[in-house]
C-alpha cells in the first residue's frame, strides 16, 4: 500500500471526494490533467502571440525563426507537466520515491544503454514505413512541407533553437533533459504505479499507447508506441523510473548532437548497415533478456483497468482529437 493510500485503496482526503479515489483512478486523472494543462498553456500562449503580432505588426513566420519562440514551444508543456506532478505530490503527500525515484540494480543501467541504442537506430524502417502509409492518404510530414528545405534544415530553422556555443546547453536542457524527467515521472512514475496490477503485458501495451497518442504526432506514432512500451518494461523490471529517464534523455540528446554535428549523414553505406545490424541485435537481445529471463517482477492481471480508463478518458479523447487534427492539417 502506497504511503498516500488508505485501507480501502483510496487516498486520504474528503469523503467521496476526488482525494478519496482509488489509486488507479488517480493515475487516470493525472493523465487527463497533464493533457488538459498542456492544452490550456498552449491556448494562453497562442492568445499571447496573437496579441503580440497585432501590437507589433509582425507575422507568425517572423516569430517562428526566433530562439525565444522555439524555447517556449519546448518549455511551456514541461511547465504544465511540472505543475501537475507538483499538485499530485502535494495533495497526496507523495514523495518521489513512491512514484519511481528509487535506486535500482546496476544491471538495469547497463541494459539501458544498448536498449536506447537499439531503439534509436534500428527502428527507422518501422517509422518510415508508417509515414509512407500515411502519405498514401495524402499526409505530408511538416518537416517536408517546404520543398526548398531538407527535414534537417527545416528543424534547425523553425523548431530547434540555436545550437551555437552555450545555446547547445540550453537546447539540451529543454529538449532532452526536461522532457525525459517530466514525461517519465508522469508515465513510468505516477501512471504506471497505478496500473501495474493489470499485468506486465497489459501495462506495457497501455503505456506505449498512452505515450504515443500523448505526443499527437502522426509521423512518430509507431516509434513512440514502441518506445513507451519499452520504457514501461524496463521501469517495471528495475522497480525504478531512473533507467527509463536515462534512456529517454539519451534518445533526445543523440538527436540534438546530430543536429549540431551532422555526424549520421557522414557514415558510409557499409557503416550504416553495420550500425542498423548492431543496434537491432542490441534491441532484440536486451528485450529477450528483460522479457524471458528477468521475470522476477512479472505480474499477472490482478486488477481491472476500467477505473483508470474512465479517469483518463478525457485526456485520451483530447489527444485523439489533436492527433486527427494534425493529420488533417498536413494532408493535401
Amino acid at each position: 500500500m502506497n504511503e498516500f493510500e488508505n485501507k480501502n485503496g483510496g487516498v486520504s482526503g474528503p469523503k467521496n471526494g476526488l482525494l478519496n479515489k482509488p489509486r488507479k483512478a488517480i493515475s487516470g486523472f493525472v493523465y487527463s490533467a497533464a493533457v488538459i494543462a498542456a492544452l490550456v498553456v498552449s491556448l494562453i500562449y497562442s492568445l499571447a502571440l496573437t496579441a503580440a503580432m497585432k501590437s507589433s505588426g509582425s507575422s507568425l513566420d517572423g516569430f517562428r525563426s526566433q530562439d525565444w519562440y522555439k524555447y517556449l514551444n519546448f518549455l511551456l508543456p514541461q511547465v504544465a507537466y511540472i505543475a501537475v506532478i507538483s499538485l499530485f505530490s502535494f495533495f497526496y503527500k507523495a514523495a518521489p520515491r513512491s512514484y519511481g525515484y528509487r535506486k535500482t540494480s546496476v544491471k538495469y543501467w547497463l541494459i539501458a544503454l544498448p536498449l536506447a541504442f537499439g531503439l534509436l537506430f534500428s527502428l527507422n524502417w518501422v517509422n518510415n514505413l508508417f509515414v509512407e502509409l500515411l502519405s498514401k492518404i495524402g499526409y505530408t510530414d511538416p518537416s517536408l512541407s517546404d520543398p526548398s528545405l531538407t527535414s534537417r534544415e527545416y528543424a534547425l530553422l523553425y523548431q530547434i533553437p540555436s545550437l551555437a556555443g552555450g545555446g547547445f546547453v540550453g537546447a539540451l536542457f529543454v529538449i532532452a533533459l526536461l522532457p525525459a524527467v517530466c514525461e517519465e515521472t508522469i508515465f513510468r512514475g505516477v501512471i504506471l504505479d497505478g496500473i501495474k496490477d493489470i499485468g506486465t503485458v497489459a501495462a506495457c501495451l497501455l503505456g506505449g499507447l498512452l505515450f504515443s497518442i500523448f505526443h499527437q504526432n502522426p509521423a512518430q506514432t509507431v516509434y513512440q508506441f514502441i518506445c513507451g512500451a519499452v520504457f514501461t518494461l524496463i521501469a517495471l523490471r528495475a522497480d525504478s523510473i531512473l533507467p527509463a529517464v536515462f534512456m529517454h534523455f539519451i534518445n533526445n540528446a543523440v538527436i540534438l548532437f546530430d543536429y549540431k554535428f551532422d555526424f549520421l549523414s557522414k557514415i558510409s553505406s557499409a557503416g550504416s548497415i553495420a550500425m542498423y545490424v548492431v543496434s537491432g541485435v542490441c534491441l532484440v537481445g536486451s528485450l529477450v533478456y528483460l522479457i524471458f529471463f528477468d521475470k522476477k517482477t512479472n505480474r499477472k492481471k490482478e486488477g481491472a483497468i476500467k477505473p483508470f480508463m474512465l479517469a483518463a478518458l478525457a485526456g485520451v479523447i483530447l489527444c485523439g482529437i489533436m492527433w486527427i487534427s494534425v493529420l488533417v492539417d498536413n494532408m493535401g
